[in-house]
């Protein structure tokens, strides 16, 4: 039996839309749903989870550091809970080829298979996967899962060996001037989204880069209604979504079950932030309890 196809906003719309007897809805409609009301639902989840933190909105950004270079942006979809990790090993190289699902190596690196790859500079930059196999003949590397984007020949890239977290600081600890490997993060916020100060500065002498990984829970009010993250929300709370279009259609057509509908869309989103929820974010209660 085939697996089925993950369900995408168009689908989910034109769903609500068909159960509200709503078959062959015009342009204007199909584009308020997809526009607004799914910005609505995402709305009401934020809302109604009080800042706690729901598991489907855990995720990971990287991005390699900069030599000299200590202050770096926040993920455009960050929302609480950063933490994170330097990645550097004794490998690097460049390399001659790529694909979503391989890179083509500079030599033989040796026994890899198993270790994470960073791709530090080049095509695909930022991408990070685990090397499966390694044909020491070819130089070719399979990952798994694919890169976010296909490496390509002149791609830097790093075998990691060395996962490195970071402690987090308060900006008023801030130290004086050191470079070299970083053991600490100062979070800082800016008129967009925040950022943070890595301590030591990244240096090192033969202009190596090092790799940046971030764990964080996303802002679902800034995700891209086509972007990944949200695909994957499609899939894990398609029910919620159609139900909202659903009612919300009914409502257009000033049908008496629209109350009813909604109703039930309400019960829907409550059970779905019990399912989801970590716990609290207690990060606006407690203080931070940390070396004075």
């Amino acid at each position: 039996m085939a697996v089925p196809t993950p369900p995408s906003l168009a689908n989910i719309v034109a769903e609500g839309l068909k159960k509200a007897s709503i078959t062959s809805p015009v342009a204007a409609l199909t584009t308020r749903a997809q526009d607004y009301w799914m910005e609505e639902v995402k709305n009401d989840i934020l809302v109604l989870s009080g800042g706690r933190k729901l598991s489907s909105l855990y995720t990971t950004s990287t991005t390699p550091s900069v030599n000299g270079k200590d202050r770096y942006a926040c993920p455009s979809d960050y929302f609480s809970d950063l933490s994170l990790e330097i990645l550097d090993g004794n490998t690097r190289g460049t390399a001659t080829a790529g694909a979503v699902g391989s890179i083509t190596l500079e030599k033989d690196e040796g026994d890899i298979v198993g270790s994470q790859i960073f791709i530090l500079s080049g095509t695909g930059v930022g991408s990070m996967s685990q090397i499966t196999a390694f044909n020491s003949a070819t130089f070719v590397a399979s990952v798994t899962p694919n890169f976010t984007t296909a490496p390509g020949n002149g791609s830097g890239y790093l075998i990691v060996d060395r996962n490195i977290v970071l402690n987090e600081k308060p900006l008023h600890h801030m130290q004086s001037n050191e470079r070299g490997i970083p053991r600490e993060f100062y979070p800082t916020g800016s008129p967009t989204y925040g950022e943070f100060i890595l301590f030591p500065t990244p240096y090192n002498s033969d202009g190596d880069l090092y790799g940046i990984l971030m764990r964080y829970y996303a802002n679902l009010m800034t995700l891209d209604l086509a972007g990944t993250l949200m695909a994957t929300l499609y899939q894990r709370w398609r029910n919620v979504w159609v139900q909202y279009i659903y009612a919300k259609a009914l409502d257009e057509k000033s049908d008496s079950k629209a109350e009813i509908e909604m109703k039930r869309y309400n019960m829907m989103v409550h059970s779905l932030i019990m399912r989801e929820t970590y716990g609290m974010d207690m990060s606006n209660l407690t203080m931070r309890i940390t070396d004075y």
